[in-house]
């Protein structure tokens, strides 16, 4: 008995349990997408380029769409104000041995406006609704999830650049180089693929109301705290009598930081880890890993941090349906401050934007999706377009018919139609010496390839070349020149301007690199793997 009792003891036991995806969970997964796709707007790709301002730019478009959709009713301290904030989702995924970026705007209007500040603050990344609106879940595919709760009340900032304590290296680097799985192995051996293993850390966040560092119930005054906490601490009892700590430095600087947090733009959110694959072990080890990466933003002088907690087996379903959905459950009882301010995870502007970011090339991470080529300036103002080409080159209707040309009345020629041009040597004959270096040309029907240059006597009408009719309209009763026999048709229009008007991005390798797979999520062997 003693012996079962220590086995049942000393069971091991994963911290991240995983399920196996069942009929039931697909249910429930596929509900989910459903209403994402009804009342949601599109599921944006974001594809960066290797250098960009990565958190700065992504708190700068924190800071424009944030926007709690507060209505006032009454006046006064009888003032009661309901909000209606959108909800937003922030998603890294790593699918088909490629990690990439997405956003998903609560609606449409929404995602011209984030479509708008990405383009913004990254100028030369490529942004595109994606087909795929969820990684792949296969029949006999084991899951696992995790969440985040903060260590102190909501007041206390985590590590971030409001808290005085900013980032050394990008914490995104260690967490999507715990995502990508080149290989692996199992304990017993079996070998992992790229393909066998996908993980989504997927960040949900709604705007909060100004009053969460102002007053309750939905907030707290932060400069009282902040004052409180620069009184010190008392410490003793009633028989070694009680006495007042100084503060220290540590205190007045956590004090400092958190007066800094009064009337700063603040948010919901709720962090989520998925981890999917055939092998049970994989998925759970995969879970808790990249999970317990986020324990780098720990504030060492707020002692504010994220706390990794599992999603049990019962709880699993709800949370992956939330997931497919793109929402977060706060109800209004989570959000009152009257206690300590947990579980809600509410968070400044700044703090979001390191959790959920789009990095740069310094996280040091394969496979990641990044944009292929910059977008080029475009053609210079200076440059010639086509319509000045083709101005140049071709003759009016009236000037065929009249057999007249500015060009050829300016001692210029074209090249006929019919003649092929002659390469010219390297020693060209000085025509400057000889008078009728300009006739012989017009003769032979070969234009030179440079314009002659002009001399005094092109400016003398007599040197000038009379107007030339085809002849197909000259007029034997006429009494003027023959013509040269120079072709007279529209010429075609001249090389380089198909190329000089090329606006073509496509990418280095010459196709695109996400499918078009409007599948559902569910797919069989043969159609396994799809990427995003």
């Amino acid at each position: 008995m003693i012996t079962d009792i220590w086995d049942t003891l000393s069971t091991d036991t994963s911290v991240y349990p995983a399920i196996r995806v069942d009929d039931d969970l697909y249910a429930k997964l596929q509900s989910g997408l459903e209403v994402a796709e009804a009342d949601s707007g599109p599921r944006l790709r974001v594809r960066p380029p290797r250098e960009n301002s990565g958190m700065d730019a992504s708190i700068n478009l924190y800071e424009t769409i944030h926007d709690p959709h507060e209505t006032g009713i009454g006046v006064g301290r009888f003032k009661l104000v309901s909000t209606s904030s959108h909800i937003h989702s922030h998603e890294m995924v790593y699918d088909g041995g490629k990690l990439q970026f997405f956003f998903k705007p609560d609606t449409r209007v929404d995602a011209n406006q984030f479509e708008r500040q990405l383009r913004k603050n990254y100028p030369d990344a490529q942004i595109s609704e994606a087909n795929k609106q969820f990684s792949t879940l296969d029949s006999g595919d084991h899951i696992a999830m995790a969440k985040m709760r903060l260590k102190q009340p909501f007041y206390y900032p985590i590590k971030c650049k409001i808290a005085d304590e900013d980032f050394e290296v990008d914490p995104y680097g260690d967490i999507t180089s715990d995502m990508v799985v080149e290989e692996d192995q199992t304990t017993d051996g079996q070998r992992v693929l790229a393909e066998d293993c996908r993980v989504m850390v997927q960040t949900i966040f709604e705007p909060a109301r100004d009053v969460w560092t102002k007053r309750r119930p939905y907030g707290l005054n932060v400069t009282d705290a902040a004052s409180k906490i620069k009184q010190g601490e008392v410490v003793g009892n009633m028989v070694e009598r009680y006495d007042l700590r100084d503060p220290g430095a540590k205190r007045s600087r956590t004090a400092k930081i958190i007066d800094k947090l009064h009337g700063a733009k603040g948010y919901y959110f709720t962090v989520r880890v998925l981890a999917i694959s055939p092998h049970k072990e994989i998925a759970e080890r995969r879970c808790n890993t990249v999970a317990s990466d986020f324990e780098k933003y720990y504030n060492s002088f707020t002692e504010q941090g994220l706390d990794p907690i599992a999603i049990g087996p019962d709880e699993i379903p709800h949370h992956l349906r939330e997931m497919a959905e793109r929402t977060h459950s706060v109800p209004w009882t989570q959000r009152l401050k009257l206690g300590p301010g947990q579980p809600a995870v509410l968070q400044t502007v700044s703090a979001l934007g390191s959790i959920a970011h789009i990095p740069n090339d310094s996280i040091n991470t394969p496979v990641v999706d990044w944009a292929k080529q910059q977008t080029g300036p475009g053609i210079p103002a200076e440059a010639e377009q086509e319509d000045d080409v083709v101005e140049r080159t071709t003759d009016t209707d009236e000037q065929r018919k009249s057999g007249f040309s500015p060009e050829r009345a300016a001692g210029q020629t074209k090249t006929p139609r019919s003649t092929p041009v002659e390469p010219t040597s390297s020693k060209q004959p000085d025509e400057s010496s000889s008078p009728s270096g300009s006739a012989d040309a017009t003769d032979t029907g070969v234009a030179s390839s440079k314009e002659p240059e002009t001399d005094a006597q092109s400016d003398d009408p007599d040197f000038r070349t009379p107007p030339q009719a085809t002849p197909e309209e000259s007029n034997p009763s006429d009494t003027g020149p023959v013509g040269s026999g120079e072709s007279t048709a529209t010429d075609p229009e001249p090389a380089g301007v198909g190329g000089l008007l090329d606006d073509s991005t496509d990418d280095e390798d010459g196709e695109d690199d996400e499918e078009d797979d409007h599948s559902a999520p569910w797919n069989t062997e043969a159609n396994r793997r799809s990427g995003d």
